[in-house]
């Protein structure tokens, strides 16, 4: 055998192999050297988010969108440009069982060449639970109308919720959708299209989420109307004393601007407030009286809900009107006689008006003028209380009457052990 391989240079052979390749490595290494690159902004695919879905009701609602990737290996290829479309980075959510929340996850990366090695690389995830709700529209106008017209409220032409969507945390600050919509120079009614953002309580607008609405516009009705002046008026019922032409009516204010429905202005001359009895009516006292309106109607910004009425006898008119303080009030306990309490009166006096010839008022005995009350004080219990008087009249002259109206006078309501506050009139 020695002969054989002496014979033959099996040794030089082999050495001469193994230098050849020796030199070969050395040249390749100097001509291709292995070494690193980072591959930027790799998309990221997730995977198993429907096994997610479907063992823990939860799903991704953010990821990592893309990753940076160091790779390993001869120059040559982990510079040619080809070797971005042979990368794919992807990262599992499958096994992910504790929960909603951020998770960083190691991502999984394969190279589609032999001699290039990837290095580890992570991922954020966001998981929560999605769920769908419906929010109410809220829309609003901006501008000015042409002169003389007002924009109403809009109306949502199109649906007046709107859905969406999102992680349960965040879901959960919506409140409603705003927009707005500008009426600047219309004078007349018009359906135009709308933008709107979801608020939060506060007034706020939601930004930043993961929050999704079906829509982002609406159609909206926006009622533009002209203001109509109208007047306001009354009733007069004829008293004992004092008749409907006798009396001067003063209304403040005694006009007021309407929009709304145009049919129903054109056949509103006046809005009458309500009828008046002359009898039980205070002459130079003004009544507060709301201001009826028609459906369809409403008042212009800016204006009160009621009008301010007054009387007033007329200069040349003979009637009279006496206006005095009744100081005797006559206090009626309705509860059963073993009441524990002692009422005392607070109110010193209350003025009432008589009316008639100024001769007879003269005449009338203020003694003959009383006011009762009546109370259950175990009803009202221990207190300061405001009840209802009735103030009566025995033995007036022929032609005198009292204006019958409602008092209120004030009571005190104490133990019978208890000292009563200082007052005029006890019980």
């Amino acid at each position: 055998m020695k002969q054989f391989m002496k014979k033959h240079d099996i040794w030089l052979r082999l050495l001469s192999l193994l230098l050849a390749l020796v030199l070969w490595v050395l040249a390749r290494d100097a001509v291709n050297p292995i070494k690193t690159n980072v591959i930027s902004n790799v998309p990221l695919t997730v995977i198993g988010a429907d096994t997610l879905l479907g063992n823990t009701g939860l799903s991704v609602i953010e990821s990592t969108e893309s990753v940076n990737i160091t790779v390993r290996g001869p120059n040559a290829e982990i510079t040619n440009a080809s070797l971005r479309r042979r990368i794919a980075a992807t990262v599992d959510v499958s096994g992910i069982t504790d929960g909603a929340g951020e998770y960083t996850l190691p991502v999984r990366v394969t190279v589609g060449v032999n001699d290039v090695e990837a290095g580890s690389v992570s991922a954020r995830v966001l998981i929560d639970k999605v769920v769908t709700e419906t929010v109410p529209v809220r829309v609003e106008t901006t501008g000015i109308p042409a002169d003389g017209y007002r924009a109403d409220t809009p109306e949502p032409a199109t649906t007046k919720e709107i859905t969406v969507s999102g992680p349960a945390s965040e879901l959960r600050e919506v409140a409603y959708a705003y927009g707005t919509i500008p009426v600047d120079g219309c004078s007349a009614t018009f359906t135009g299209e709308c933008t709107i953002t979801l608020y939060n309580d506060a007034g706020n607008p939601i930004t930043g989420t993961h929050v999704t609405s079906q829509t982002d516009t609406i159609n909206v009705r926006v009622p533009v109307y002209p203001v109509e002046s109208v007047k306001l008026a009354v009733s007069l019922t004829d008293g004992d004393t004092l008749k409907t032409d006798q009396v001067d009516v003063s209304i403040d204010p005694d006009t007021v601007r309407l929009l709304g429905d145009q049919n129903i202005l054109a056949g509103l001359p006046e809005i009458n407030l309500g009828a008046i009895d002359l009898d039980n009516v205070r002459t130079g006292v003004p009544i507060e009286m709301e201001i009826p309106l028609p459906e369809g109607v409403r008042l212009d910004a800016g204006q009160s809900a009621t009008a301010r009425v007054t009387i007033s006898v007329k200069e040349e008119e003979s009637v009279s009107t006496r206006k005095v303080e009744v100081t005797r009030f006559m206090p009626t306990d309705t509860a059963h006689v073993q009441t524990p309490y002692t009422v005392s009166v607070l109110t010193d006096s209350v003025e009432v008006e008589l009316r008639g010839s100024e001769s007879a008022l003269e005449q009338v005995d203020l003694n003959t003028l009383t006011i009762g009350l009546t109370f259950d004080s175990v009803s009202l219990g221990v207190g300061t209380h405001k009840v209802k008087g009735l103030v009566a009249a025995t033995g007036l002259p022929a032609g005198v009457t009292l204006v019958q109206e409602d008092v209120e006078v004030e009571i005190q309501i104490t133990e019978d052990d208890a000292p009563p506050a200082e007052s005029g009139v006890a019980e």
